[in-house]
């Protein structure tokens, strides 16, 4: 009895938990630019749809390099962000009038990539991990006047009444390439904090003349 106690102290955690406990700083500062952009009351459009523009770009550029992997490839033919944040984009252009600089804000070349398919699942996990705090993003901004059920607020509804079970189901298969990738787990965990530190460079950068 003494050995099992001993060996369950010592167990290692899985990757999830390392994520969790290895990214909260990261996590804790793109949580807090986030709520201040997007729960000042009244919020502003052209802040938002800045946002939003950002976002595309950086996940269109993401999904690229991820596509070129396998694993996160395949795990991406269901997880697709990009028509969400088209569709949020056109609704406010369209439907609010708003209209910001689509180009030319960004640099490429500042930003950090995955190197390999173990930092590709990092991206990826922060990708996923942010349609669970979209529910509660949403809630809050549904009530803005300027939005009429969904309509603009397609990327925050994530996956709907699924977003549970994608998660995890997603947890699930991260978990199996780290069990089938013996020594990843740091690549991966690298890779979370790659991403989160480029969207914390990106989001403090979203100004409107």
């Amino acid at each position: 009895m003494t050995d099992n106690v001993t060996a369950c102290k010592v167990a290692k955690p899985d990757i999830a938990t390392r994520l969790r406990r290895e990214t909260r700083d990261a996590h804790c500062q793109i949580e807090a630019v986030m709520s201040d952009l997007l729960f000042a009351t009244p919020l502003d459009l052209q802040a938002y749809q800045h946002m939003l523009t950002m976002h595309r770009w950086y996940y269109e550029l993401v999904e690229a390099r991820l596509g070129q992997f396998h694993s996160t490839a395949a795990m991406l033919q269901e997880r697709c962000k990009l028509s969400w944040l088209d569709s949020d984009i056109r609704y406010l252009k369209k439907d609010c009038g708003q209209s910001v600089s689509d180009h030319g804000s960004y640099a490429s070349e500042a930003l950090e990539l995955p190197e390999n398919e173990a930092q590709a699942w990092g991206f990826l996990y922060v990708f996923e991990g942010a349609t669970l705090g979209g529910g509660h993003i949403l809630d809050r901004l549904r009530h803005q006047p300027y939005f009429k059920g969904r309509s603009g607020l397609r990327f925050f509804h994530s996956y709907g009444p699924k977003t549970p079970a994608m998660w995890r189901e997603f947890q699930l298969s991260l978990q199996q390439f780290a069990a089938a990738n013996p020594g990843c787990e740091k690549q991966i965990i690298n890779g979370a904090n790659l991403s989160f530190s480029n969207m914390y460079a990106l989001m403090k950068g979203v100004q409107v003349d």
